[in-house]
């Protein structure tokens, strides 16, 4: 499993492209906020962007892997490294949404909340529906420990699913004949 003398391990690949996927995904997230887009379309846009740019941060990693181990990558492989950049992604995005929420643009929740309040209305929706779904977004403004614990939450969860996913298609395993 060693190519010219030297073997890159799962946590080196997932640290360098979890710092590569945290910058992205700020950068992204910021043009996705900044776009000034309604609560709906926000949500959608938001989560099929994080979706795309992690499954191709963690295909690129696990050719980046694969290529510096003789092509050879396991299951368990593929999952740490995607963990290890989900995990670091989630704690980016995590101190990302308390700055830009505290600091950069703190009536981006007022914003989503006037945005949403009037969709529902629209649609008919009972007061007491719209008031427990307004105060879902009062939840982003809990402060710093609260933002980031939620980032890492989130990144954890979606480093296991997409991990799972990402290399079950990515894994290459010795063959039993060699």
């Amino acid at each position: 499993m060693e190519t010219q003398g030297q073997t890159v391990t799962p946590t080196a690949v997932g640290l360098r492209f979890g710092v590569l996927l945290a910058l992205s995904w700020i950068v992204v997230d910021f043009l996705v906020r900044i776009a000034n887009l309604s609560f709906l379309v926000f949500g959608v846009v938001s989560v099929s962007i994080a979706l795309l740019v992690a499954v191709v941060f963690l295909v690129l990693a696990h050719k980046a892997f694969r290529q510096a181990n003789g092509q050879l990558m396991s299951y368990g492989q593929g999952m740490v490294i995607a963990i290890i950049m989900l995990l670091i992604s989630g704690l980016a995005s995590g101190v990302f949404n308390y700055v830009f929420l505290t600091y950069i643009d703190p009536e981006f929740v007022d914003s989503m909340k006037d945005g949403m309040t009037k969709f529902m209305e629209s649609n008919n929706i009972p007061d007491d529906q719209i008031a427990k779904g307004t105060a879902k977004l009062d939840e982003m403004r809990k402060g710093f420990g609260s933002s980031v614990l939620t980032g890492v939450t989130n990144g954890l969860v979606s480093g296991l699913v997409l991990g799972l996913i990402v290399s079950a298609f990515t894994k290459r395993n010795a063959s039993e004949f060699e």
